[in-house]
Formats: structure tokens, C-alpha cells, sequence
């Protein structure tokens, strides 16, 4: 049989030759790898973006807000952390005893001339145990008055989400999530505790539950837009 090759062609009738010389160049071969990764990098890096708008940044921007947040009801009205009030007090003495016999608040008397008098009057101060400092707080909201905090909201799940637009000059969206109530405080469980805080009875009474939030797009990522007023 003849050789189609033509006259000028080079001859190689070695097999592992034949086979050598079929492979593609080496730098060939390192280009190709290099695109194989950068194709799987891609999409990674976009997934990573905590810019991007997605189901994960929403969620990791709420459940970062609700960490450091919890679910709180008001301990009394006006005043800071040490609560001090002049004795009687009609107002808040009965919520105050319930938080010091749960352990969350200690409670000292003392006598003083109060602002604007000339004649000592008796006084207790209302101060956080150990137990009771994290939750015992500052309502930080511009109301003033003390919170009294007990749960946390887990995000479960993201459910929907408006397409982020300009609000105010700020990019926004609303965000529609599915949540339950976790790490709930064991004095809660009282008859009492149930009783004088009616917002806290309500909100063990549904653990889980629907809600919505705004989110707001910062230089770091998506944001709490309460985090904003802070």
C-alpha cells in the first residue's frame, strides 16, 4: 500500500513517537489549566461578594443584626442602667422586684437630698448581676428607659426580596424572611414573668413566625437599616 503522504513529509512510523507528537505544546497545556481555573473562580468570587444581592448576604445581614440585638421587651419607661428610684414607687417597683428575684437585678438602699429638695428622702439603686448583664440594657433607640431582653431571632429562612433600588440616596431593599426564637431566657417561664410583661408572653407564645426588614447596601455589604441610626 502506498504512503498518502507526500514526498516532502517527514516519516515517523515509531508508535510511542506518533503518540509523543500528538500531544498539544506544554504551554499549551498550562494555558488550558489556567482558564479551567479561572472559570471555577469566577463564579465563586460572585458568589463571595458581599455586595452582590442574594438569598446568603440577606440572611448573613439579618442574623448578624439579630446576634447583637435581641428580643427585648421595656423594663420601665425612663431612666438608665443603674436604675434608681425614689421610695414608694407605684410605677415600677413590681417589675423591678420581679427582675431582682430572677436573679437579674441586685438592689441597694440608700438616703439622699434629691434635686431640688432640702430634706433626705430613701432611695433604692437597681444594678445588673452577672446573670442578669446581658440582659439588662439601655434602650439605645432614642426613647430612653431600660430593656429587659430575653430570646434571640435565628433567620431561618430568606423568603423573598424587592429588586434593591435608590431610597434617599441610599441603595435599598425589603427583605421577607421566616424566623424562630432561640436562646430564650429560663426565668421567662414563670406565671408572673408571663403576667407583668405582656410583650414577652406574647412573642413565646409564637417562637416562629414571618417578618420584614430593610437592608441597606454599605461599603462592608448589606446592613440592618436600624444599624444605620446607631
Amino acid at each position: 500500500m502506498k504512503d498518502a503522504r507526500g514526498p516532502n513529509c517527514p516519516v515517523n512510523d515509531d508508535p510511542e513517537k506518533m503518540a509523543m507528537n500528538d500531544r498539544p505544546p506544554r504551554s499549551f497545556r498550562r494555558s488550558g489549566a489556567a482558564l479551567a481555573l479561572l472559570a471555577l473562580a469566577l463564579p465563586l468570587a460572585g458568589c463571595s461578594d458581599p455586595k452582590a444581592a442574594s438569598d446568603d448576604n440577606f440572611k448573613s445581614a439579618l442574623q448578624g443584626w439579630f446576634d447583637t440585638n435581641p428580643v427585648c421587651t421595656t423594663l420601665v419607661a425612663m431612666g438608665k442602667v443603674p436604675i434608681v428610684r425614689e421610695v414608694p414607687n407605684h410605677v415600677d417597683e413590681a417589675k423591678l422586684d420581679l427582675a431582682v428575684n430572677a436573679g437579674l437585678l441586685s438592689v441597694e438602699s440608700f438616703r439622699e437630698v434629691p434635686r431640688f429638695a432640702t430634706k433626705p428622702a430613701d432611695f433604692r439603686r437597681y444594678t445588673p448581676t452577672d446573670t442578669g448583664k446581658d440582659a439588662i440594657r439601655a434602650n439605645d433607640t432614642g426613647l430612653g428607659g431600660v430593656q429587659l431582653c430575653f430570646a434571640r431571632r435565628n433567620v431561618v429562612e430568606v423568603v423573598n426580596w424587592t429588586e434593591p433600588g435608590d431610597v434617599m440616596g441610599l441603595r435599598a431593599t425589603q427583605v421577607r424572611y421566616r424566623y424562630r426564637l432561640d436562646d430564650i431566657a429560663p426565668w421567662t417561664q414563670t406565671a408572673d414573668m408571663r403576667a407583668a410583661f405582656p410583650q414577652l408572653a406574647k412573642a413565646l407564645d409564637t417562637p416562629e413566625g414571618e417578618d420584614k426588614a430593610s437592608l441597606i447596601l454599605t461599603n462592608e455589604g448589606w446592613a440592618h437599616e436600624r444599624s444605620l441610626r446607631k
